[in-house]
């Protein structure tokens, strides 16, 4: 009987040292899905990049600023730079209302036979919507790499 008592002991230590890293944990404020085609502009781009990209976004936000999930950016073949760049998101900024950032850590890979290389970029949300309508920037460091608008597909932001 002792032994139990200790148990039962033991048990609700566990749970009153729990609580708090629960109640204090980060919740979800808004989930990121996107994908399709998307045509580069050069003359909004720092290296002047062109071409048609296929892309895939899917991003859970958290109150503290993570956040978790996948971008995938295939710059196609005719492109100025073609080449697969993708990566883990890790955190974001910005206004749930206006435009949003995604901070991703990844790889690239240049086309034709390019070796995987190490990269960090980010992606901004400029305008959610489809075709014609939505638009996306990726940026290595400060430069802009891509500023893309649909050409199919879309990207949409749900909140809880």
């Amino acid at each position: 009987m002792r032994s139990f008592g200790l148990f039962v002991v033991a048990v609700l230590t566990a749970v009153l040292f729990a609580y708090p890293a629960t109640a204090n944990a980060a919740s979800v404020v808004a989930t990121i899905n996107g994908g399709g085609t998307a045509i580069m502009d050069p003359n909004r781009s720092d290296f002047g990049l062109a071409g048609t990209t296929s892309f895939g976004i899917h991003a859970t936000l958290y109150s503290d600023g993570t956040a978790r999930g996948h971008v995938n950016c295939v710059d196609q073949a005719g492109s100025t730079f073609p080449g697969n760049i993708f990566g883990e998101v890790t955190s974001w900024e910005g206004n749930l209302d206006g435009s949003i950032t995604l901070n991703v850590v990844g790889k690239f890979v240049g086309f034709p036979g390019g070796h995987p290389q190490d990269v960090s970029f980010s992606v901004t949300i400029l305008h959610f919507g489809g075709a014609g309508v939505g638009q996306w920037t990726l940026s290595l460091g400060a430069d802009t790499a891509c500023f893309e608008t649909l050409l199919s597909g879309q990207i949409v932001m749900r909140r809880p």
